[in-house]
């Protein structure tokens, strides 16, 4: 590819056809579909009939600024590209591979498909820190063009979390970052956890490579196993049309309401998606997980052509990272404390959700996390921290309770 930041006009493809432009315009970029589009959307912030949708200062439209990564990788495909954070389709252009149906290219060139790096099966033939170098090059020729949005969590900053193929399919692997111990064994154990109080969740392993060194291989829910066939999805931010940097900025009603209108609006069921976010959001609470920003809700288009809220990710118990001090990321109603029972009810009566399908929630959530109160030793904690923790879920465990 040539240089990225030399790049005037990209092409955007949707479900793996041409549909639009960006176009820089002096500091502008600007967003426009094609003349012959028939297709759908790109976004629902993106609607058809629209001329044209501009944005300023080097940024792209709020939803390509969502397909961007954060953290360290973001960091590493600034240095690669030898660009800054405010020159998004450049970044973009890097980035060739994001979350959903949406491919952004140089124009005229053809969307690529990672080759598969690693084998499931054999993780002790690699060397996860081989695989992250890839992805973490400062030499803009050595990027894999991968981009991931919405992986991070503020008590693990450090982290690199990339999306690589695998012979058995795209996903995501995960480190633990330096001084955040036992944080892949954290998300793992949580998101076992959630499945077992049913809140659905991508299918993931904890493996260990050559070196011992665990990772988190977590298998991509916008993607179809088989022939590469993409999903449509978006997070709380996208639909709301706000940028990434709002993510804390919102409030959890109104990530549920937006989230629950684009998915009614595509087919599927309003009060299905307001009462799994209310299941998300409960069990977040409960865990203790004060990461649960508007980049870690989102919906997707299954393969029936129905949206859907995505299974829920990015679970883990921050509380040892935070000094056992950490609230919830997004207030509820003005709360990101102290949310019993009482107040996950009057939220869903203010959502118009009947009372009775979110007890029926809560009383499943709560039945079936009981018995992981005396697992959590699992993960790998010190006897303090282990103890300290099982005190927070017997406590939480006892708020959401009748």
């Amino acid at each position: 590819m040539n240089d990225p930041r030399e790049v005037t006009v990209a092409d955007v493809h949707k479900a793996g056809r041409p549909a639009g432009r960006l176009t820089r315009d002096g500091d502008d970029v600007v967003f426009g579909y094609l003349p012959d589009h028939d297709g759908p959307a790109v976004a629902s912030t993106l609607p058809l009939g629209v001329d044209e949708t501009r944005a300023t200062a080097g940024a792209v439209p709020p939803f390509f600024a969502g397909l961007l990564p954060e953290g360290a990788r973001l960091q590493a495909l600034i240095t690669g590209a030898r660009t800054s954070t405010d020159d998004q389709l450049t970044l973009l252009l890097v980035g060739a591979d994001a979350i959903g149906d949406v491919q952004v290219v140089p124009a005229g060139e053809e969307p690529s498909v990672p080759a598969p790096l690693l084998d499931p099966a054999a993780p002790g033939d690699v060397d996860f820190g081989v695989l992250f170098e890839r992805a973490t090059s400062p030499d803009a020729g050595g990027l894999d063009r991968v981009a991931l949005p919405g992986v991070q969590v503020k008590a693990s900053a450090a982290v690199v979390s990339t999306p690589l193929g695998t012979t058995t399919g795209p996903a995501i692997l995960k480190l633990d970052p330096s001084g955040r111990p036992h944080l892949v064994a954290n998300e793992h154990f949580f998101l076992t956890m959630a499945a077992a109080c049913g809140l659905p969740v991508p299918d993931h392993q904890l493996l260990r490579d050559a070196a011992g060194r665990a990772g988190l291989l977590v298998t991509r829910f916008d993607r179809v196993p088989g022939p590469p066939h993409r999903l449509a999805q978006e997070d709380a931010c996208q639909v709301l049309g706000r940028y990434p940097a709002a993510k804390y900025r919102i409030s959890l009603q109104e990530a549920a309401l937006a989230l629950g209108r684009t998915v009614e609006d595509g087919g599927g069921s309003r009060p299905l998606a307001l009462r799994r976010i209310l299941e998300v959001a409960a069990f977040s609470y409960l865990i203790g997980n004060g990461d649960l920003h508007g980049k870690n809700l989102s919906v997707r288009q299954n393969p029936d052509g129905i949206w859907e809220l995505t299974p829920a990710y990015d679970l883990l118990c921050t509380q040892p990272y935070a000094s056992w001090s950490d609230p919830m990321a997004l207030d509820l109603y003005g709360r990101v404390a102290e949310l019993g029972r009482r107040w996950w009810l009057d939220a869903a009566a203010r959502f118009g959700l009947p009372e009775r399908a979110v007890i029926r929630s809560l009383d499943r959530i709560v039945a079936a996390a009981e018995p992981w109160i005396d697992r959590v030793g699992e993960i790998g904690f010190d006897d303090p921290t282990t103890q300290r923790l099982a005190d927070l879920l017997r406590t939480r465990r006892g708020e959401l309770t009748a």
